[in-house]
């Protein structure tokens, strides 16, 4: 191909044609930015295809560790609703003096909320490796919120510490609900459990102190559910965003 413009050059020159010649030399300029053009574009069109590709692997990846958060928040929520219960179980025993009342879970009194997503900690960084702008910033305002669960998360956690400082002092922790269990809260067992005792419960409920103490972790544990509740529904929607921006980019 190169042969055969050299040869028409040649011609074109040798008849001393020289108007055609540099209109022919233009249209070979031409044809050699056009070459360019095309080839800079199909790189471009290459890179471009290896960052979606990179992308929808990241926002892949991302997406699993938000529905595992899913379940782990789901599982916060129903902690809290059983500490919410006992929270009002205990005021109606001990302020309200009911004796109908029957504490299913007493150790829960002293439960903190164990909060360690694991979306944002994978990942911190990843709205710098997503071009979809409206995407980034539903992710930035996701990672802000999550920053709000915390810190509601941190001030109930520290109303929980003074409570479990307030019964070390009461002395009226069973060890041996502990040594002689499988020395694990996190289980189900009546052992457990009973690490304080339903009526050891119901004399702490009426001392005054802890009363206050248990207003103040009820606030704080409320606090928590409702930006954890809002929370979940951001969850929801940032799923179904990346579901879809994944499914019509792949």
């Amino acid at each position: 191909m190169i042969k055969f413009f050299r040869k028409i050059r040649y011609n074109l020159m040798e008849q001393n044609k020289t108007g055609k010649y540099f209109k022919y030399a233009i249209g070979e300029i031409l044809l050699v930015v056009i070459g360019i053009l095309i080839a800079l574009q199909i790189n471009n069109w290459n890179e471009n295809r290896k960052d979606r590709v990179q992308e929808i692997a990241t926002l892949n990846k991302f997406l699993q560790d938000l529905k595992a958060d899913s379940i782990y928040y789901q599982s916060n929520l129903k902690t809290i609703k059983d500490i919410n219960k006992l929270h009002k179980d205990i005021y109606a025993v001990g302020f309200q003096n009911k004796s109908d009342i029957v504490f299913i879970k007493p150790a829960y009194i002293r439960r903190a909320l164990m909060y360690y997503p694991i979306a944002k900690d994978n990942d911190p960084n990843i709205t710098n490796k997503i071009n979809n702008e409206g995407l980034r910033e539903y992710i930035q305002a996701y990672y802000r919120e999550m920053k709000g669960v915390l810190e509601a998360n941190n001030e109930f956690e520290a109303v929980v510490f003074e409570i479990r400082a307030f019964l070390r002092k009461l002395k009226i922790l069973r060890l041996d609900a502990w040594f002689d269990s499988d020395m694990d809260l996190g289980k189900e067992s009546t052992l457990n459990n009973e690490i304080i005792t339903s009526e050891d419960l119901i004399k702490v409920s009426k001392n005054e102190d802890f009363q206050q103490l248990l207003f103040e972790s009820s606030l704080k544990l409320n606090d928590i559910r409702e930006s954890l509740e809002k929370h979940v529904k951001s969850n929801s929607i940032l799923i179904t965003k990346i579901k879809m921006f994944t499914q019509i980019n792949d």
